[in-house]
């Protein structure tokens, strides 16, 4: 897991390119401009999601990790808190539902808290979990968009 701001591009450079192309796109992209739902950007390879919702209690919520697809999340509006843990849990995971490539886990095992403000982006690999859309001080409803980009593109320079 990483995290960074749009506004410091010019850090990108040890990034998978894979990685460096999204993070640039979302950059030239005006917030305005995305729009709910998904959106191809390579086929199957790299697409995105663009969603608007309310955010709920850490507790009241199940956390996620994905096996084909890393997330490059950005928020583009509101206060949002993501939990996580660079640890892959290896017990109490639910089954792995492969044709959405994600499994839920109750709990993240040494867990730590993002606090995510607009313009802000983090990036979970596969094996990764993440509990994203939690309420923190002065959070409410929030938009914003994940990438996912498939594993195969992660380990290109």
């Amino acid at each position: 897991m990483f995290q960074g701001s749009l506004t410091q591009t010019h850090y990108f450079g040890g990034l998978p390119a894979s990685i460096r192309r999204v993070l640039a796109r979302l950059a030239d992209t005006l917030p305005e401009a995305f729009t709910c739902g998904r959106h191809e950007i390579d086929g199957e390879l790299i697409f995105m999601n663009v969603m608007e919702f309310d955010t709920q209690p850490a507790q009241s919520k199940k956390a996620e990790l994905h096996r084909t697809y890393a997330d490059v999340q950005l928020l583009i509006s509101g206060i949002e808190g993501i939990e996580y843990s660079a640890l892959t849990p290896t017990r109490d995971l639910e089954p792995y539902h492969s044709d959405d490539d994600y499994q839920l886990i109750s709990d993240i095992p040494d867990n730590s808290q993002l606090r995510m403000l607009p313009g802000m982006f983090a990036v979970f690999f596969p094996g990764e979990p993440h509990k994203p859309g939690c309420t923190l001080s002065g959070s409410g409803t929030i938009k914003k968009v994940v990438v996912k980009v498939h594993h195969s593109l992660l380990n290109q320079p």
